[in-house]
């Protein structure tokens, strides 16, 4: 998913199957699975259309990452047999090392941000959160909201990272829980912001 088609576009199996030169079968299991994610919704008696998100959706989906994220976090700082703090370190380098590069690579900078809180999350022992966790977090929207940061966002990010790194290491949950969510809600402003997703949209959430 690279955000090319816009909300409301119609999907239609047949067409999609012809147009990729496959069968109906996994066009449909497909379907089903972005119908799980949310990113698409019904569209009259039979079709289906990509989801009309409003900001309401977008704060409501942060808000409940935000908390979900911060308590993985807490319980990953407690579980040091579980934390691959070298391959977070990795992850955390490479994105700073990119913050510095102009222009910025978006792509592999959200690549980067997800793998790091995929990690954080393997590490916190609790397979329903992580279960609960993948429904939540739109693996379209991490990589969009990244084109919303300005550069010092970016850094600043990166450095929020690090800390996360520290707190874990630390095995300090409050420390991890605490900093996780206040980064995770700074993602949702930028996503709110002039540069954001809805920038171009007055669609509101009534």
């Amino acid at each position: 998913m690279t955000w090319q088609l816009p909300p409301g576009t119609a999907l239609r199996e047949v067409q999609i199957a012809a147009e990729f030169g496959v069968s109906r079968t996994p066009v449909s299991h497909a379907i089903q699975r972005l119908r799980a994610d949310g990113l698409i919704e019904p569209r009259g008696r039979r079709g289906v259309e990509v989801s009309r998100w409003t900001r309401r959706d977008l704060e409501d989906t942060y808000r409940l990452r935000a908390n979900l994220e911060a308590w993985a976090a807490r319980l990953a700082a407690g579980r040091p047999d579980l934390l691959d703090l070298p391959r977070l370190r990795a992850l955390a380098d490479e994105m700073s090392e990119l913050a510095k590069a102009e222009p910025l690579d978006h792509e592999r900078i959200a690549e980067l941000n997800i793998e790091f809180h995929e990690a954080v999350r393997s590490s916190a022992g609790s397979d329903r959160l992580v279960a609960t966790l993948t429904t939540v977090v739109h693996i379209p929207l991490l990589h969009r909201v990244f084109t919303a940061f300005t550069p010092e966002q970016v850094a600043s990010t990166c450095q929020e990272h690090h800390t996360i790194i520290a707190a874990l290491e630390a095995g300090d949950g409050d420390w991890a829980e605490s900093i996780t969510r206040a980064h995770i809600l700074a993602a949702l402003n930028a996503l709110k912001g002039p540069r954001g997703l809805f920038a171009a949209t007055e669609e509101e959430a009534r």
